[in-house]
């Protein structure tokens, strides 16, 4: 069976098993780009919202009892997880997020007018724009819906970056004893410990877990109760404070009221807030990867400092090759998380007037990004930070031929016999410790400690 279903462009026929309607046909019609459509997370946010408007426009008087309750029923049950496969408007589609915002509608038309015994489509008893969008405008409903899936998303990237410190702190003091030589500009410097390295990380992960907290704030504020232009036209009586409370209510969370509606709806720096927080943590854990990498290399011609563990085999040609494949990964997955920093941040600032028409980009950028990311860190912490090695007998080596830590043995044997040390040690390729040894004036023992004096507390 199906149904004809019209707009000011015409009729269309959609099979009766669709719950979406002729907004969102036409949107599956033009918007056949990349093949990706909301999960459950945008469409839980979106519903919610619409289930708060419906609550808001009864208490203002405007949307009687009946259709409020079949409205709110046929929120409760997509937000069970019922026909989620009809939201299926591309992520990438026209701007502001109307075919998005119409393809919510129509399914939660449909849905109600099932709930009430009615055919889907007959809209004179329960319609998209006049009941299930009222007092609402995309304009104010798609960036609310991204503040919305923002706050549902990032509780699981804090945890997961919280997760990922306490692990770095477990190893820091685990590797606190493992002295070995410090590196800058790639070559030899001061000694240092593994795990003064590993607490570093953890250092900037705090950082950056305060900075995503306080960009978090900012998208606590929500747009709806603007309508069009920032202005509230054909909202209901008190409708900004109603709905605002019940989508507080609904999701558990502390949203608030926009103090300026105009403001919040034309400028979208509240996203790009979160999305450079997003992007430094993803700077940070990229170097941090790639540190892992370099310590890891050899194992018979690089640093090997550290080992990891294994996940998968290295090469389909060289037997027993084991990769850093876990810190690779994390790699290209922050590369792309950068590469969106930027990619939403000219969508950003390409808005005009009242509008800013590129939030279909910006939250696609943007949630994805905390997506990546949040499951990028849980494989980083339990595919690879909870299971490095210290490799202590080749950190002893490479202190020993250290010429960073040259500079220590000056107080015992003196500048000009320390710099002799170092030409022989660079002409013949013997150590530093070797040739530090030679002198007889330190023994292998002390020669040990004055390597670790150089490290706070460690002498």
């Amino acid at each position: 069976m199906s149904r004809i279903e019209k707009d000011v462009l015409g009729d269309v026929t959609i099979d009766d098993r669709f719950y979406y309607g002729v907004n969102t046909y036409r949107a599956r019609e033009n918007f056949k780009i990349t093949g990706l459509t909301a999960d459950f997370d945008h469409i839980w946010s979106i519903v919610a919202l619409k289930r708060s408007a419906a609550i808001a426009n009864n208490k203002g008087g405007k949307l009687d009892r009946e259709k409020t309750d079949f409205i709110v029923k046929a929120c409760d049950l997509i937000m069970s997880g019922e026909h989620k496969d009809q939201f299926i408007v591309d992520q990438f589609q026209a701007g502001a997020g109307t075919s998005y915002n119409m393809n919510a509608n129509e399914v939660i038309a449909n849905v109600a007018l099932e709930i009430g015994k009615k055919n889907k489509g007959d809209y004179m008893y329960i319609h998209p724009n006049d009941h299930v969008n009222m007092s609402q405008s995309t304009n104010d409903v798609y960036p609310t819906m991204i503040r919305m899936t923002v706050a549902r998303k990032s509780p699981e990237l804090l945890s997961q970056l919280k997760k990922l410190i306490e692990s770095l702190k477990k190893k820091a003091e685990e590797f606190d004893n493992i002295v070995k030589p410090g590196r800058t500009h790639l070559q030899d410097a001061a000694p240092i410990t593994l795990g003064i390295e590993m607490s570093a990380y953890a250092y900037a992960l705090e950082k950056d877990l305060k900075e995503i907290e306080t960009d978090l704030d900012y998208i606590m504020e929500l747009n709806i109760g603007g309508t069009a232009v920032g202005t509230g036209i054909n909202t209901a009586p008190d409708y900004q404070k109603n709905v605002v409370a019940e989508i507080s209510k609904i999701t558990g969370m502390k949203f608030r009221e926009s103090r300026n509606l105009p403001g919040i709806m034309e400028f979208m720096t509240d996203f790009s807030r979160m999305m450079n927080g997003v992007a430094n943590l993803a700077l940070d854990i990229t170097k941090m990867a790639n540190d892992i990498r370099l310590s890891y290399s050899g194992p018979g011609t690089g640093i090997h400092e550290i080992t990891i563990p294994a996940v998968q085999q290295g090469s389909s040609i060289m037997p027993g090759k084991v990769n850093p494949s876990i810190a690779e990964a994390m790699n290209m997955i922050c590369h792309s998380v950068i590469g969106a920093q930027q990619a939403l941040n000219l969508s950003v600032q390409a808005g005009q007037f009242e509008l800013n028409v590129m939030m279909p980009h910006i939250d696609f950028e943007l949630t994805r990004s905390i997506d990546l990311m949040t499951h990028g860190m849980e494989m980083f912490r339990t595919k690879l930070i909870d299971g490095l090695l210290a490799n202590e007998e080749v950190c002893r080596e490479h202190l020993s031929k250290s010429f960073g830590s040259a500079a220590l043995l000056n107080p015992y044997l003196g500048y000009d016999n320390v710099a002799k040390i170092v030409r022989e040690a660079l002409s013949s390729g013997k150590s530093i410790k070797e040739l530090a040894l030679a002198t007889g004036k330190v023994t292998e023992e002390e020669f040990m400690k004055i390597m670790a004096s150089g490290i706070p507390g460690k002498s």
